[in-house]
């Protein structure tokens, strides 16, 4: 059975997840991924009528601008669709008790589609070049390990204006090395009966994950669940970027679901187990703390206390 003590951290997964739905959705909705073509002339018309590919016709009209920026939205929404459909049926998994099943299903939105996700944020000209001339070039392989990867979360970090509350290094140790305080090995071994690399080697008389009892399920949730809120939210953050380029999104809208997730944050951390918390996660969310009384600090009030988290939680209200 699904542990109670972890329900306010399976839910605040889903808070940003679902978030992250909504924008889909609105997006859909109200057409912000598709991209207008203005005709410069009959010729150009002309032309993509005879196209067979809207692509090959920007490139034979010297669209440049146009051909990355319809790329970038088309992928996008696209990327997105895939990274919340993978998230959505981890959690549901975890919620069942199939934790190799999450973690098997966890290993590529946080470390392929967040990939190819940062690189639009921060070099949409390399994504488009590498996509169109060579797409095994965006292989998280080919990111130069641990200290590339940390590189560009650094670049993602500036740029979300976030470098204060999350840590690139330990970013990227979650998603891609194979460390105790990782996901890359479990969610390695959870796909894979039998692993050779020297840190997560399968022991003797071992298949990995198939004989996991009580106790390893319950290792299982608590690290899932002291570590993915944190990448959760920085892949909503950095979502959220990306589609504010697309379109500008009312403010106030944005201030209240930020309000929900700092204080659905501020709630789950306590309920972590004091094994599984560490400086990067320390920081996060006395980070979250400051910006949350900062906030009401600046609207006149006094600092909230825990009913007041409770109330922004649920309405967003300052």
């Amino acid at each position: 059975m699904f542990p109670s003590y972890l329900e306010q951290a399976h839910d605040l997964c889903f808070l940003n997840h679902d978030i992250l739905v909504e924008l889909l959705r609105s997006g859909e909705k109200n057409k912000i991924f598709h991209q207008q073509i203005n005709f410069l002339s009959e010729e150009d018309k002309k032309l993509l009528e005879q196209s067979n590919d809207i692509f090959e016709w920007f490139e034979l009209t010297g669209r440049k601008l146009e051909y990355v920026e319809t790329l970038r939205r088309t992928v996008f929404q696209a990327l997105l669709s895939d990274f919340l459909h993978f998230i959505y049926e981890s959690l549901s998994c975890s919620r069942k008790e199939k934790l190799t099943v999450a973690y098997a299903l966890l290993r590529k939105p946080i470390q392929e589609n967040l990939l190819l996700l940062e690189i639009m944020a921060i070099d949409i000209n390399d994504f488009s070049n590498k996509l169109t001339e060579n797409p095994l070039a965006l292989r998280a392989k080919n990111y130069g390990g641990i200290e590339g990867h940390t590189k560009r979360i650094q670049s993602v970090l500036k740029v979300l204006g976030e470098e204060e509350r999350f840590n690139a290094d330990y970013l990227a140790q979650l998603r891609y090395q194979k460390s105790e305080d990782g996901f890359d090995g479990i969610c390695n071994k959870s796909m894979h009966l039998f692993t050779e690399h020297k840190k997560i080697k399968t022991e003797n008389m071992n298949i990995n994950q198939i004989f996991s009892g009580s106790e390893s399920k319950q290792t299982q949730w608590h690290f899932l669940y002291s570590r993915l809120p944190y990448l959760i939210f920085y892949a909503r953050r950095l979502i959220e970027h990306i589609c504010g380029t697309f379109s500008k999104t009312d403010p106030s809208y944005l201030n209240n679901i930020e309000y929900r997730v700092m204080a659905a944050t501020i709630l789950w951390y306590p309920n972590v187990e004091d094994r599984y918390k560490n400086d990067n996660l320390d920081k996060f969310v006395d980070s979250t703390v400051n910006k949350l009384e900062k906030t009401f600090l600046d609207a006149g009030k006094n600092k909230p206390s825990k009913k007041d988290i409770l109330r922004v939680k649920d309405s967003g209200v300052i």
